[in-house]
């Protein structure tokens, strides 16, 4: 059984992006595993400072906002799910600020020793995910964590437009292989 940590980061309330981690949520649990979901998309996270003062302090970053109840759930996973919209050929700004501030993982390591992206995104030219998806498999490796999967998923815009789409179905799966 894995700890899964599902971070979405959309702001848009139960849309797309949070319908494609329902369903790998379901998949996940289905198979017996722990999950806790967490959604970074309206949550107050600052950008890193590049203060370096994790590395004088244990790993503890010294902002106070939402991240630090963040924390100790990276220190707890196995698995690290992102889940996001692709703005501008990348992660959402709210997820990439989340990502930034795991900075404090290289002063005391986080426990995590996989990841996977779910993407959904409105362009209809699904090569675009492209550079999202070179972008996590490049953090993935450099910090010696194992790809376990990816599902992107286009063509959905208006709110509740991913509904029937195959991608789900590839979300549960990649949930329930976990």
């Amino acid at each position: 059984m894995a700890d899964i940590l599902v971070v979405t980061g959309s702001p848009r309330v139960n849309g797309n992006t949070s319908m494609l981690a329902d369903a790998f949520i379901e998949g996940a649990e289905s198979a017996g595993n722990a999950v806790t979901r967490v959604d970074v998309g309206r949550a107050k996270i600052a950008g890193c400072l590049g203060c370096n003062y994790c590395f004088s302090h244990e790993g503890e970053c010294c902002q106070e906002d939402d991240m630090q109840e963040l924390y100790p759930l990276l220190r707890r996973c196995d698995t690290l799910a992102y889940v996001t919209p692709i703005y501008c050929f990348t992660f959402s700004a709210q997820i990439k600020a989340f990502m930034d501030r795991m900075f404090c993982g290289i002063a005391k390591p986080f426990s995590i020793k996989s990841t996977v992206l779910l993407t959904a995104f409105e362009d209809k030219d699904h090569s675009i995910s492209k550079h999202m998806i070179d972008t996590y498999r490049a953090l993935t490796a450099y910090s010696g964590m194992e790809d376990r999967g990816v599902v992107a998923v286009g063509s959905v815009f208006e709110k509740g437009a991913i509904a029937g789409n195959p991608g789900l179905e590839e979300a549960r799966r990649l949930g329930a292989g976990l």
